[in-house]
């Protein structure tokens, strides 16, 4: 864990939003036809999340640009009828390169998306904003269970990506949607994308700022895999390591979902103990820290002790 100044003021700092970059130089990926009318068909009611052709396969293996994309056409005839049915979800006088393609700028993000996922649910595909986007803001579509494709359709500066470049991959079989309460996995929009963290081993700790009138306590959960230590960027060889890179925008929600909410505090973090007692206050020999529930004020000595929502924990001893 970074210092506990320095994890406040990035707690402080909102998740930055927008998953695609400028459409000015994008091209087509694909020559496209008018998208066929297919029967509308019940994809169970609750926009993007059910789907009428089953779950998909958490095993599925996704390749960027794989191919040409067979569901683009649908994708872009939906940008089209939300522009002329919901023309207030857009500024249609603010157009990002190049002007002409339609890459208006959205003015309601949560309409535009949901707007989105059920107009393709309109046109008999499964479709839902996609769980392992951290922004919660691509999509997932799919008409078979063969395979899936994803779709970024909001650029990072806030325009629709009114192209073909709107594709992103093709998963085989299809990679959604996935039973929750059967895998281990945050929940859809939680913050915390692929790839996912897997169970927490340990906590680190230490104390960050010593003596004055309190110790200031600091923790970091901890998770063994080399594998997806590698994933996520520590080019080390490291075993051990945080749920993501300090830098990370997703740290904090992955670290949120692995540790759970505090017993005590009901707070996102981990719950503290002194000697096996909450930590209530100076009275009690240490306090929460109210800006950050994985640091804590130490006023006593004693063996402090941090644990997650799976009690997975980790001992820290002071001495005042």
């Amino acid at each position: 864990m970074p210092a506990v100044a320095g994890v406040v003021a990035a707690l402080l700092l909102a998740l930055s939003c927008g998953g695609g970059g400028s459409p000015a130089s994008s091209t087509t990926v694909t020559t496209l036809t008018p998208a066929p009318t297919p029967t509308p068909t019940p994809s169970g009611g609750n926009v993007g999340q059910t789907c009428r052709l089953g779950n998909g396969d958490v095993n599925a293996q996704c390749v960027d640009k794989k191919g040409s994309s067979q569901l683009v056409q649908y994708v872009l005839r939906a940008m089209d009828e939300l522009v002329k049915e919901r023309p207030q979800l857009f500024d249609l006088n603010d157009e990002a390169a190049p002007v002409g393609n339609g890459n208006y700028r959205v003015l309601d993000g949560e309409g535009y998306l949901n707007g989105m996922v059920a107009k393709l649910q309109s046109y008999g595909l499964c479709a839902q904003r996609d769980p392992g986007d951290y922004t919660y803001e691509q999509l997932n579509a799919k008409s078979e269970n063969g395979f899936s494709e994803d779709f970024d359709v909001l650029t990072s500066a806030g325009y629709m990506w009114h192209n073909g470049n709107c594709y992103r991959r093709t998963c085989t079989p299809a990679s959604f949607p996935l039973d929750y309460a059967a895998i281990d996995i945050p929940p859809a929009g939680s913050g915390c994308g692929r790839p996912y963290p897997p169970p927490l081993h340990h906590f680190n700790s230490k104390v960050h700022m010593p003596g004055g009138e309190y110790d200031l306590l600091d923790s970091t959960p901890i998770v063994r895999d080399a594998e997806y230590c590698a994933a996520i960027g520590y080019t080390d060889g490291r075993i051990d390591c945080p749920v993501r890179l300090e830098q990370s925008p997703e740290r904090k929600a992955c670290e949120n979902w692995r540790v759970g909410i505090a017993k005590d505090t009901g707070v996102p973090g981990p719950t503290w103990t002194l000697d096996g007692h909450y930590c209530t206050g100076r009275e009690s020999g240490c306090e929460n820290f109210s800006q950050n529930q994985y640091g804590l004020k130490a006023y006593a000595g004693g063996t402090y002790r941090m644990c997650s929502k799976d009690d997975v924990c980790g001992d820290l001893v002071v001495v005042r």
